[in-house]
């Protein structure tokens, strides 16, 4: 390659126009640099030189090119000449690929062939097999049976004698013998005897077994029960030997929690006190209850280090064990219980349903979680071992102290849960560290106990079950749920839990709002005219509601709504009005209620149960509650001959403040339970937002109501006014300094006005009625004044009224308000200036601007205005 690159031929680089930035500029400046030299050095330019050196160039090029092409063509020929040697080549090797792969499809028949031959020889030699152990089963067994018909029970009792083996062979052999006789129930007289003697014989085998059982239970024997377990179920399945475990079981022979948990009994009882009390926190779950639960977890953690040794199915006797104490222990207390607190009210009924669904519940899970982590494994290990044919009681030996170990862990919940409820608290939860110390310390000793289980994991891949799954659901999961639900079933189903929930929440709503009927009962009598309508008596501290009404009725009658007495500065949540301790106490009760229809609905029916008692609250509260004291606040402003009371809105405020806790409510206790965008949701927003709408609706009503009234009320005090108000002797000091009666009433009753709408209102709904007051007071001071005539002395008394209106408004902190009342300042100057500057007054100053023909009537009430001199000093 280096010999045929025309690049030195050029005297240029090796490789020079193979490289990717080859410019032909470059490349004419490379070949024609010594003749720019020359022409540069001669300070002449030719052309001839750089013609030649083209031309060379151009020669040298044309025969590099065609250098190129012939080797370009020689190196295509050679290409094609490889491809069709590597195309044959590739024929070649695929008809030999070809080739092998039909003779492995061949060999592979073949092997298929002799495989499914031995496949059937294997099954054929199986079966045999299986025929020749049950023709000697049944040689064996017809040989049992002619000798128990002969009334010889040598060979039965040699088994017998065998040890556990051999005990085991007899109870098989008798099942057998016993199935025959049932099925040969008209059999031939002959066979009589061997029937009598088979069932005999069974009797007193199932008894001596019974009678083994029951003494190594009794001493604590586990290997011993084990052999007469075994025997049995191999008997009768294990019926005889599973009720005899069960009915002997000191749980059950026992009293329920002992008579050493007397004490415990008896704080139960107390712990009933102020249950039916609305005003006061749930009491804590039912002690004996609590401890009942932490025996029976106490039982079912020590009983099955015990049941998984000794029984051939642990998972059936663990059924069996704990559908006994759901339906007989548990349901017995639970409807004791539930029985003496419905005896009490519905309160109490459903405080007492509640706690107890939810103690059971945990007992429920705790039992689960033991089940997944412990039970399931074994049991899961004891199928794989008989799949396999090994011996699966040996398999499910745990170490020495694993029976010590899950004791442990059941006393250590048991102490802590009774410690918490004896403290009122939750039996279920952790309140230290010391607590979760002591509980994770007895799970890791329980977890190295059963270390011999360890490999159920594993096991349990091979049946198709993960490590996850063993984890997390256990085989009992779905029978603890549905004892679970059996206990409160008659309880809950069917609608008998909300019916009852609805009617408790109606009568303690009844109950909250005895003080609200007894308030407006009483303003319905002579005294209503006295009283502010539409304010609710408050419920004020006591240990209950009847209390809270008994002292709300006492203070409802008390309230003074005097207009000359009343001050803004009085709060709606201590003169008796609508306020929000009556809400609060009203959504404590309502999230109780939620809070159980939580606990005791199922997840699917929770969230219409939330929606019904949400409807409840929300009716209750608008028809029985805001509504009529809002009609009440309305129906006072009613009357034109008494000034309104600025308490009104104290109303308003508290109103508002009642919907945005409803609003809160709605958020937190409401709207997690019943989903987002389903049509329960949606019904549930529309009836809150159109309780709201009408709440808000009724609020710009009694605004504009009170506005009304108070120009009403302002009118009437301005009629008041006297003649002689504006026209005082020259003696009269007092009116001077403190202007005329109208004028002091009207500044008192809108500074109270004003008070009250800074005190309750928001800035927008301020501005708006204070606004409206001040621009309806601002025209009829305009017709008002008018209408007297006002002396040279009485001017000075106008003045003194005017900028004690002036400075009532500025008050207010509006500036169109205080613009137009200094223009009310200015023309009250007409009264005051000498009749010679009223010209320049009324040219120069503000009132320049005004209405000519409204300031020409304020000049013609001036005492001096007949004057023929000022009428024409006026007119020029």
């Amino acid at each position: 390659m280096a010999s045929s690159d025309p690049s030195r031929e050029f005297g240029l680089s090796e490789g020079y126009f193979a490289q990717s930035a080859f410019l032909a500029d470059e490349f004419m400046e490379e070949i024609s640099r010594v003749d720019l030299e020359f022409a540069r050095k001669n300070a002449e330019f030719g052309p001839k030189p750089f013609v030649r050196t083209f031309e060379r160039a151009l020669d040298k090029l044309e025969m590099a090119q065609s250098e190129l092409g012939n080797r370009i063509s020689q190196l295509e020929r050679s290409a094609n000449t490889y491809a069709e040697d590597h195309r044959k080549k590739m024929v070649r090797l695929k008809q030999t690929f070809a080739t092998v792969g039909s003779s492995f499809e061949r060999l592979e028949t073949q092997i298929s062939e002799v495989g499914s031959n031995t496949i059937r020889i294997g099954e054929q030699l199986d079966t045999v097999a299986k025929e020749k152990e049950r023709a000697e089963a049944i040689k064996e067994l017809v040989g049992f049976y002619a000798q128990l018909n002969e009334g010889n029970t040598r060979n039965l009792d040699t088994l017998l004698e065998g040890g556990a083996e051999g005990m085991l062979k007899v109870a098989q052999t008798l099942r057998r013998l016993n199935t025959i006789v049932v099925d040969n129930e008209y059999s031939a007289p002959s066979d009589a005897a061997a029937k009598r003697q088979i069932e005999k014989y069974s009797e007193n085998f199932e008894k001596a077994m019974l009678s083994t059982f029951e003494s190594a239970y009794r001493d604590g024997d586990v290997h011993s029960m084990g052999i007469a377990a075994r025997a049995l179920d191999a008997f009768n399945g294990g019926v005889s030997v599973v009720k005899a475990y069960i009915n002997q079981h000191p749980f059950f022979l026992s009293s329920m929690v002992g008579q050493a948990h007397d004490s415990i009994a008896e704080a139960s009882y107390h712990a009933m006190d102020g249950v039916s009390d609305i005003a006061s926190r749930p009491p804590p779950p039912d002690r004996w209850l609590v401890q009942l639960y932490a025996d029976t977890r106490a039982v079912m953690f020590k009983d099955w280090a015990i049941i998984s040794k000794v029984f051939p199915r642990p998972i059936d006797l663990m059924q069996q064990l704990l559908k006994r104490v759901f339906e007989q222990t548990i349901q017995a207390y639970l409807e004791t219980l539930l029985a003496r607190a419905e005896s009490q009210s519905k309160l109490a009924f459903l405080r007492v349903l509640a706690s107890s669904h939810q103690e059971t519940r945990r007992l429920v899970e705790d039992l689960q979680k033991f089940d997944a982590e412990t039970i399931t494994p074994a049991v899961m290990v004891l199928e794989t071992a008989r799949r396999s044919g090994n011996n699966p009681q040996g398999l499910l030996d745990m170490p020495g102290d694993a029976q010590t170990a899950s004791a442990q862990f059941s006393r250590s919940r048991s102490k802590k849960d009774l410690a918490r409820a004896e403290k009122g608290g939750d039996p279920g939860t952790i309140d230290d560290e010391d607590d979760l110390d002591d509980e994770d310390a007895a799970r890791e000793r329980l977890g190295e106990a059963r270390s011999g289980v360890s490999s159920a994991v594993a096991i349990a891949a091979l049946i198709g079950r993960s490590e996850g799954d063993s984890a997390g659901v256990g085989l009992l999961y779905s029978f603890l749920n549905r004892c679970c639900d059996d206990l409160f079933e008659s309880y809950t189903a069917g609608g008998n839990y909300m019916s009852t929930e609805q009617g408790h929440l109606k009568d303690a709503f009844r109950q909250i709002l005895v003080p609200v009927v007894r308030a407006r009962s009483e303003r319905q009598g002579p005294s209503r005219s006295k009283a502010l309508l539409g304010m609710l008596s408050s419920v004020t501290g006591g240990s209950g509601a009847a209390a809270a009404a008994s002292d709300a009725a006492g203070t409802g009658g008390s309230t003074n709504s005097g207009s000359s007495t009343a001050t803004g500065g009085q709060s709606a949540e201590t003169d008796g009005s609508i306020n929000t301790q009556i809400l609060r106490m009203m959504l404590e009760v309502h999230a109780e209620a939620i809070t159980r229809a939580i606990e005791l609905e199922s997840e699917t029916a929770a969230p219409e149960a939330v929606a019904a008692l949400s409807g409840q609250l929300i009716a209750t509260l608008g028809d029985d509650y805001v509504f009529p004291a809002l009609e009440d606040v309305l129906e006072s402003l009613q009357d034109q001959k008494q000034e309104p009371d600025v308490r009104t809105f104290d109303v308003v405020q508290v109103a508002n403040v009642v919907v945005r806790l409803l609003q809160m409510h709605f958020q937190r206790a409401i709207v997690p339970f019943v989903g987002n965008g389903n049509y329960i949701y949606r019904d549930v927003v529309a009836e809150k937002n159109q309780l709201m709408s009408r709440v808000e609706m009724n609020l710009n009503l009694i605004i504009n109501k009170f506005v009304g009234a108070s120009k009403q009320w302002i009118g009437s005090i301005l009629s008041k006014q006297r003649k002689s108000d504006f026209r005082p002797a020259e003696d009269d000091f007092t009116a001077f300094e403190a202007g005329t009666q109208p004028c002091r009433q009207c500044t008192e009753f809108l500074q109270r006005v004003e008070q009250a709408c800074r005190k309750n209102l928001g800035e927008e709904n301020k501005t708006r009625v204070l606004t409206e007051v001040g621009n309806a007071l601002h025209e009829m001071l305009m017709e008002h004044l008018r209408k007297f005539v006002v002396s040279v002395a009485g001017g000075l008394v106008l003045a003194k009224d005017v900028s004690r209106y002036r400075e009532t408004i500025s008050g207010f902190g509006i500036a169109a308000l205080n613009d137009k009342f200094a223009v009310l300042q200015d023309i009250s100057n007409i009264f005051l200036v000498q009749p010679s500057a009223l010209k320049s007054l009324l040219e120069e100053g503000p009132l320049a601007r005004q209405d000519r023909a409204t300031v020409q009537a304020f000049v013609q009430m001036r005492e001096d205005s007949r004057s023929s001199s000022l009428v024409k000093q006026f007119a020029s």
